[in-house]
């Protein structure tokens, strides 16, 4: 491009500016300002009105408006005249001042001022001019970003932005082209501006304006000037002059820095390691290796949309990247060379080779970082007054060694987060939402874009009172309630649940302040029904009415110690039951102790004893034992029991109540064995509507000090395997039944009656039958029936009654099968088919008055069957027993 290709070293444009005879009226004179690399330039642009015919102050009032300037898009030019020399292999005019060029700076009117005029033709004014970028630094933000590294922040940030960004990003290095993802990114109350600065600063991305443009970029390949630029010859101001720009002024500092950081961070998913990573630039100079330990953002405790079934971060890898950013960071200051010159067309980010230092290592390439210029041009028309304006440009920058990757210096701070409030929330209908770590999803109240839903957030871990090892306490909040949000070292990308609070919606378990006596907690169903059933631990510390409540709405299910009051739902507390401890449960009801237990009403006052203490219950238990024992001697003296017997029983009880008195290895008292022991300091009642069944495995032994009464509305049965024994030690045995017989019958043996005295029998008729022989005895004389036989002994034999001789009648049975004799009888005879008597045949006698089950005897008969009226009766044969046809007889 020819040097002279535009008419003066500054123009501007804009096309908002007003304009007269189609010309635009305002002129560059002046352009000032700073620009580094990774900030926001700042120029100020001085323009004033031309002069033409006709154009004069009062016209210009009307054309300028600066409200329509403000905010608008300009560029100024500054046009670049080459390095002054011919350049061979060039042909005619392209070879003089090769590389003249035009430069350019776009961005955006953010200040507009009147700086005054000249009468009567000319006025002048200054515009500020920022990058599109410094738009981002107007408004304020809050809103978080989820799996997603520095770019894709970047790229959602600046979309609604008229910013043309050219990402010439490589990546961190390490073989890694992409930007670590982070769970949660959190911009908080920030401008774009400084959200994107300070993430640009973690993760070592910097930029410069390139003309219109935003270039980003993470690496040290940077953009070469243009051929007027690209070799910078340093002459000092006392040397010859030339046309060539060049720097008159130059200075190389070396400074000490810091050469080793050390991060840390805390990610509770590897919560028992404790990582520390450190990156280190070594250098000779004394002094120059101090090390900084901070806190980095590194832990990426698996918060994002995934959870824990995300993939793990590289947390080696991304800790290095964040300590090697600060290290370049650091190290980047410590050599720098800052000049001047008339260098118009030095430009932030572009590298340049200086040449003719004296200091010959000072010739070297450089990467200009910073500038700040003062460009005036030449006045539009001729000055008859005293203000001249000429041409001047001063130019004084900063660079470093082009070898050397640059880091923005590391300004920016993270806001430190305070408590805020959130709103816990699910997906679809659920009550809850969480994951195996009881992390929630909330919805934060200042989140106006966000939806109210399992995306609102990440998930954001919970808080609780105690926490261990499959051990602590847990309550989890439902979706809708209201939380207190607090931050890890205050840090907005790491929230964690403070706590739950009440609201006009979520109100406390129990009405206050009428229950401000109640302390605990009240969960309820995860059903969405209002009014749920409910589950609660109370404390009530009413005074001179304290108690303590466990109950579940489930059965009605309910414990209560202290003073019982009963505790209803929203209301609270009700009216007064009693007190001491009540258990009770519309379901079952289960005590269940492996090593024992012991129910007493035994007191023991200030509960200064060992809960098990049982003197009283042990000594009464030795008492009855001792007491069974000794009545059992006496039975044994009597012939009521054997020995055996009272051995059997006695020593188990004894044992017992030893056992029971025994204490084990725990040193509290408890019983050896796992016994259930009952104890009364009165009575003992127990009453069932159904049955009472009591059993034992081996004994079952009832001892009172008094009486023994034993009550039943229907039958008493009593069934012994062995043996059963009755002995009264000192009165007597009396057996009485009042309106049935008495039956007393030894199927297999005999059966014995034993008088010291008299044994008396009394009844209308008394029967004695013996099937072989009945033997009457009295003193030395005795009467034997045997066998039809009839045989009286004695040494005198004495008979008085009235004679009257009847055939002989041999002895049968009545209708209830005992022995009898009446004056109608009936004998049966069972025969087989072939007329062969069948003994032994069990047959069925039923007659009007009773019955009964016997069998033939060998001739195949039954006993005769003696009635006292006549009546008929049904003889019936068990079959079962043979093969043949079922008989029946009416007699």
């Amino acid at each position: 491009m020819s040097w002279n290709t535009q008419a003066r070293t500054l123009e501007v444009s804009c096309e908002a500016f007003p304009t007269y005879r189609g010309e635009p009226v305002f002129v560059a004179t002046r352009l000032a300002g700073t620009e580094k690399l990774g900030r926001l330039y700042d120029y100020e642009v001085d323009v004033s009105t031309i002069e033409a015919d006709g154009l004069y102050i009062s016209e210009l009032h009307k054309l300028v408006d600066v409200n329509k300037l403000v905010g608008k898009r300009m560029t100024v030019r500054i046009a670049i005249g080459g390095n002054g020399t011919w350049q061979n292999g060039l042909t005619l005019d392209s070879g003089v001042n090769f590389g003249a060029d035009i430069r350019e700076i776009t961005g955006v009117i953010t200040e507009a001022s009147c700086l005054g005029a000249e009468a009567p033709r000319r006025m002048f004014y200054r515009f500020r001019l920022r990058p599109a970028l410094w738009l981002t630094s107007l408004n304020r933000e809050n809103r978080a970003f989820m799996d997603k590294d520095v770019v894709e922040i970047t790229r959602e940030v600046l979309k609604k932005y008229p910013i043309e960004v050219r990402y010439r990003l490589s990546g961190p290095g390490g073989q890694k082209s992409y930007y670590p993802k982070r769970d949660y990114t959190r911009q908080w109350f920030e401008s774009d501006w400084n959200f994107l600065d300070r993430l640009w600063q973690e993760f070592g991305v910097t930029f410069f304006q390139q003309g219109d443009a935003l270039v980003l970029f993470d690496n040290a390949s940077w953009k070469k000037h243009g051929p007027a630029y690209r070799t910078i010859l340093y002459l000092d101001r006392g040397g010859q002059r030339i046309d060539e720009e060049h720097v008159h002024t130059l200075k190389l500092s070396r400074a000490l820095t810091t050469g080793q950081t050390t991060v840390t961070d805390y990610d509770y998913m590897q919560g028992e390691s404790h990582r520390t990573y450190t990156v280190k630039m070594h250098r000779d100079a004394s002094h120059d290796n101090a090390e900084e330990y901070i806190q980095a953002d590194y832990a990426q405790p698996l918060q994002g949309a995934m959870g824990v079934n995300g993939q793990r971060n590289d947390e080696q890898y991304e800790a290095r990247l964040l300590a090697r950013v600060r290290v370049d960071a650091h190290r980047c200051k410590s050599m720098r060379i800052k000049g001047e010159g008339n260098l118009r067309g030095l430009m932030t980010g572009y590298s340049f080779f200086l040449e003719g230092y004296p200091y010959q290592p000072a010739n070297a390439e450089y990467v200009v970082t910073g500038t700040t210029i003062e460009i005036v041009n030449n006045d539009t028309v001729t000055q008859g007054g005293g203000l001249k304006r000429q041409y001047t440009c001063k130019t004084k920058f900063t660079a470093q060694d082009a070898n050397e990757v640059y880091r923005t210096p590391l300004k920016a701070k993270k806001p430190r987060a305070f408590a805020e409030t959130a709103i816990v929330c699910g997906y679809d209908n659920s009550v809850v939402t969480t994951d195996p770590l009881a992390r929630l999803r909330l919805w934060f109240t200042w989140d106006r874009k966000g939806q109210r839903d399992g995306q609102a957030t990440c998930w954001v871990p919970l808080a609780q009172p105690w926490q261990g090892t499959r051990r602590g306490a847990i309550w989890i909040p439902r979706v809708d309630d209201h939380v207190h949000v607090g931050y890890y070292n205050s840090d907005p990308d790491r929230p964690f649940i403070l706590a739950s609070h009440t609201t006009n919606d979520n109100k406390t378990p129990w009405d206050l302040p009428a229950n401000e006596a109640l302390s605990g907690w009240r969960s309820q169903d995860i059903g969405r029904k209002s009014g749920s059933a409910s589950n609660s631990v109370v404390t009530d510390d009413t005074p001179g009415r304290l108690q303590v409540q466990v109950t579940s709405d489930h059965a009605n299910s309910r414990f209560v110690a202290g003073f019982n009051t009963r505790i209803d739902g929203n209301k609270g507390r009700t009216e007064a039951r009693g007190e001491g401890i009540e258990v009770a449960t519309d379901a079952h009801a289960v005590m269940r102790a492996n090593k024992g237990t012991l129910i007493t009403t035994e007191p023991r006052s200030g509960a200064t004893a060992p809960a098990l203490d049982r003197g009283e219950t042990v000594q009464r238990l030795a008492q009855a034992a001792e007491q069974h024992d000794v009545l059992a001697a006496a039975a044994v003296q009597a012939g009521a029991q054997q020995s055996q017997d009272r051995h059997e029983l006695g020593q188990p009880l004894k044992q017992q109540a030893t056992e029971i008195g025994r204490t084990g290895d725990d040193g509290l008292g408890g019983p050896s064995e796992p016994h259930l022991v009952l104890a009364s300091a009165a009575d003992v009642a127990a009453t069932a509507t159904g049955s009472t069944h009591l059993h034992s495995g081996r004994h079952t032994a009832l001892t009172s000090g008094e009486h023994t009464s034993v009550s039943t509305g229907g039958n008493l049965f009593a069934s012994a395997r062995k043996a059963i024994r009755l002995f009264a030690y000192q009165l007597g045995i009396r057996i009485i039944a009042y309106a049935e017989d008495i039956n007393i019958s030894s199927l297999k043996k005999n059966l014995n009656l034993l008088a010291k005295l008299d044994i008396t029998q009394s009844a209308n008729r008394i029967t004695i039958k013996a099937t072989e022989e009945v033997m009457l005895h009295g003193g030395d004389s005795y009467i034997s029936l045997r066998s039809g036989k009839i045989t009286v002994g004695g040494g005198v034999y004495e008979v008085n009654a009235q004679a009257n001789n009847l055939p002989p009648k041999p002895m049968g049975v009545n209708a209830n099968g005992l022995p009898d004799v009446q004056a109608n009888d009936q004998l049966f005879r069972v025969l087989s088919p072939t007329g062969q008597p069948l003994p032994g045949v069990d047959y069925q006698m039923i007659a009007q008055s009773a019955g009964h089950i016997f069998r033939t005897d060998e001739l195949g008969r039954s006993p005769a069957l003696n009635t006292v009226e006549q009546e008929s009766a049904a003889f019936q044969l068990h079959w079962d027993e043979f093969s043949a046809a079922r008989g029946e007889v009416n007699a």
